[in-house]
């Protein structure tokens, strides 16, 4: 497991070193303090999982750094963990391609369990960025027009939106879990999306969910 952790704070950076060796045992890190330190590490290292301040130096903002991450390392996880629970940030960094964020105050175990939650391709999101961003989405009206989703990928749509895994999704569908996939990969194209959060948040400027 090759992990990039990207954070201007050298104690933060060794903190989640830490708890990268926790999730997955045996890691080669790869560390940067700022995002064109880190788009240059990232191109030669090819981390398989990123994890990404919100806040750090210079003008490339959060989102822009996970869309350039994103399209130059389509196969690798990015996390953002970060000390802000700012959800218009948050929710660009998801549209941007980030699949998952978690706020520093959680608990180191709790933090390693939702890695390798993340790079199983399930969505790693605190919480409390869950909640307030499905408040926020609730206020907004409708924007973007909505594609046509069989009966069975809204149900899939609606439980990815409660968070629900692959196999949860399948037992309470009662599919197997390769039919889930199938139903799951489907929504992303048909949403433009590259991740489940983001699949969600356009489904709901959509209007459908």
């Amino acid at each position: 497991m090759k992990v990039l952790i990207v954070d201007d704070h050298p104690v933060a950076r060794r903190g989640l070193r830490t708890i990268a060796s926790e999730a997955f045992g045996g890691v080669e890190c790869a560390e940067a303090g700022d995002a064109a330190t880190a788009l240059i590490i990232a191109t030669a290292f090819h981390p398989d999982l990123l994890l990404l301040d919100m806040h750090m130096p210079g003008e490339v903002t959060a989102a822009t750094l996970c869309r350039r991450m994103r399209n130059a390392l389509p196969d690798s996880t990015i996390v953002i963990v970060t000390a802000f629970d700012s959800s218009a940030e948050i929710r660009d960094c998801l549209l941007a391609g980030a699949d998952g964020c978690l706020l520093k105050d959680t608990s180191e175990t709790d933090v390693a369990a939702a890695l390798r939650t993340a790079v199983t391709g399930e969505p790693a999101l605190d919480s409390r960025i869950a909640f307030q961003l499905a408040r926020d989405l609730a206020n907004e009206p409708a924007h973007a027009a909505a594609p046509h989703l069989s009966g069975r990928e809204k149900d899939v749509l609606h439980l990815l939106a409660e968070g629900c895994s692959n196999r949860a999704i399948a037992r309470r569908l009662e599919l197997s879990e390769a039919t889930v996939k199938g139903h799951v990969s489907r929504l992303l194209d048909k949403l433009n999306a590259t991740s489940r959060l983001e699949a969600v948040i356009r489904a709901s400027d959509a209007g459908l969910i």
